[in-house]
């Protein structure tokens, strides 16, 4: 039951079994969010942030007789402009922002994610220096010199139980990652370690733990919650992950989801609403410090051992702002704020000019602009790299995903550029990491894949039905691909091939119609170069890993330095790339989805505008 635990009494006298209470908490995917500022729009956001949990954290840790442990679990290094403009900025001996601030507020441990390693391992080496808390990752290890995270840590704890007396508690905290990181990041990672299973590890090292002493397990899981079936080397293995013997909290993050989630589909081991996978109490905090994980254990000393008798998992909120600002935020704003302006002048630095807007409000309904120039950068700079190679004469297409869609971020989150210059924090808005683009080789049957992997992102409706749900909430918009180059029609009256997990459904199934080049339908043998990030061709999203036989080409600049160039290049964005694909016809029937309410001024066409939904976004209609 997601309830609440009381606060425990001072003293409990007769033979009742002496209780305490452990609190874990979690942040995880900050992206490099110290601060309430979204880089990307160039503006306060009071919303998103570590600073905005401080006090929160600050609160729950204040409780009486309540042991309270803080806990990262990756991603924390990249993700925004000033994660970049420190990358390549900092001196050697500055103690990183976010590790200071993380040191500010105490953190008692944390885990690596894949991203902590986009900068290369000299960078992640000294930003982690300074670190006043244990490191963990247990299934990737280094080749050569001393190991940047230990495998697991053991945190030494007492704990005021109801008797009155303190106790010993030892919580043993196991970090894991994608094992696919070696393959996102080849030439940073992947010839430097070795990853492993996440589920095949943790069979082997929970068990160390307990011998150990550990009484309570935490694993920190920077992976989804994803299939219930465990697949060696899954991306997203919560789930199976949480039926090792042996571990008591699940601590997730990776996909940027809300769990506990009363609006996600329960299962056999998924309770979205008590916020338990087997069982176990887990919690996922969403990303940017929208949200702070609460676990809380009650806890009975029996037999001289520690016994986990009752559980809670929830989410809380952050500080809105609203009220002058205490010690505690102002003190993390102090070991940013040098850095923060530095990146202020650099972001809004003019790359370009562009004649139309650029949006994302209906990236996923077919209409964004910014991706398809993204698209068009792509494919001109593998276009050119593939020139005078045996492979120059081979089509050439371009795969992109839109990174700011709404979704679990909320209405503030989408690309808005008006007309005018473009700066390079646009650049980053449309892409926003740190990823290397690829070519690689893909025939027409694996095309048509590729498209219907993205088609899960749509719910299944009748024709001759109107105002039926139109986006499935459990997709997050940077799994839904487009083909630029080719053009297509998606036909959502189908059932989906694969599940929003990229799980294949039904091999029969097909949404996709009329796939051609250059009006020539596509057939199956047909070969292709696709121009696509690296995370998406070794199999990120839950989409098939193209093999490395098939990868032609690894540029040297990052993804969004190709799209800086492309833009630089342009006297004025005006001749605008078309569009390739479109919904099919259908007759009698639309959709309903959400965005954000300033998208009432682009809703033309297909797209109309309905009225107020929840969560500060607003209804629009697509009729087919």
């Amino acid at each position: 039951m997601n309830t609440k635990l009381a606060t425990l009494p001072q003293r409990n006298h007769g033979n009742a079994t002496p209780t305490g209470h452990l609190r874990i908490m979690e942040t995880t995917d900050l992206h490099m969010h110290i601060l309430d500022y979204d880089y990307f729009a160039d503006r306060p956001d009071k919303t998103t942030g570590l600073i905005r949990l401080a006090n929160k954290i600050a609160a729950l840790r204040a409780e009486p007789h309540v042991t309270s442990l803080l806990m990262d679990n990756g991603d924390f290094l990249q993700g925004n402009p000033l994660a970049d403009y420190i990358a390549t900025h900092s001196d050697d001996d500055d103690t990183h922002p976010m590790i200071a601030a993380m040191n500010v507020l105490g953190y008692d441990a944390l885990a690596l994610g894949n991203h902590e390693f986009d900068y290369g391992i000299p960078f992640l080496r000294g930003a982690l220096a300074d670190a006043q808390f244990p490191i963990t990752c247990a299934n990737l290890r280094l080749h050569d010199g001393p190991q940047i995270a230990q495998p697991y840590a053991i945190l030494a704890r007492e704990i005021t139980c109801s008797d009155g007396v303190s106790r010993p508690i030892k919580i043993g905290v196991v970090g894991f990652l994608p094992p696919h990181v070696s393959h996102w990041n080849p030439d940073k990672l992947g010839r430097f370690a070795d990853t492993t299973d996440i589920v095949d590890c943790a069979k082997q090292i929970v068990p160390q733990l307990k011998a150990e002493g550990a009484d309570v397990v935490v694993a920190l899981c920077h992976s989804g919650i994803g299939s219930s079936d465990h697949v060696y080397g899954m991306e997203n293995a919560a789930v199976p992950l949480a039926a090792v013997d042996g571990i008591d909290v699940i601590l997730t993050g990776h996909t940027h989801e809300f769990f506990p989630a009363p609006d996600r589909k329960s299962s056999t081991p998924i309770d979205p609403i008590a916020g338990t996978l087997h069982g176990k109490p887990t919690v996922m905090p969403g990303f940017y410090g929208s949200r702070l994980g609460v676990v809380d254990l009650t806890v009975s000393w029996h037999n001289s051992t520690w016994v986990i008798k009752q559980h809670s998992s929830r989410l809380a909120k952050g500080d809105p702002g609203l009220a002058p600002e205490s010690a505690l935020p102002e003190r993390l704003r102090e070991e940013v704020v040098a850095a923060h302006s530095e990146t202020l002048a650099h972001i809004r630095e003019p790359i370009a000019e562009t004649k139309n807007p650029l949006h994302s409000y209906f990236t996923t309904i077919g209409t964004d602009l910014s991706q398809r120039l993204l698209g068009q950068a792509q494919r001109a700079h593998v276009i050119k790299a593939l020139t005078n190679t045996p492979y120059e004469t081979l089509p050439v297409i371009s795969a992109t995903a839109p990174y700011l869609f709404g979704g679990w971020a909320g209405p503030g989150h989408y690309i808005d550029i008006s007309s005018g210059p473009i700066a390079r924090r646009d650049a980053a808005a449309i892409f926003p990491f740190a990823d290397k683009l690829c070519a690689v080789r893909r025939t027409g049957a694996e095309l048509r894949n590729w498209i219907e992997r993205a088609a899960s992102h749509y719910l299944q409706i009748a024709i001759g039905k109107h105002d039926q749900p139109l986006i499935n909430a459990c997709s997050p918009g940077y799994n839904c691909d487009v083909l630029h180059g080719l053009s297509y029609e998606i036909d959502p009256s189908q059932p989906a091939r694969f599940d929003v997990a990229g799980v294949l459904i039904d091999a029969t199934h097909s949404r996709v119609r009329n796939l051609t080049y250059h009006g020539k339908a596509v057939n199956d043998n047909d070969v292709f170069i696709v121009a696509a990030n690296r995370y998406r061709i070794n199999g990120g999203g839950g989409y098939a890993r193209c093999p490395d036989v098939d990868l032609l080409y690894t540029s040297k600049d990052s993804v969004r330095e190709i799209l800086v160039q492309s833009f630089q290049q342009q006297d004025g964005i005006d001749l605008l790339p078309p569009k390739c694909w479109k919904f099919s016809h259908l007759k009698d029937t639309s959709g309903i989805f959400t965005s954000a309410p300033a998208a009432q001024r682009y809703a033309t066409g297909s797209i109309s505008h309905v009225g107020p939904g929840d969560n500060g976004f607003d209804l629009y209609r697509f009729t087919f």
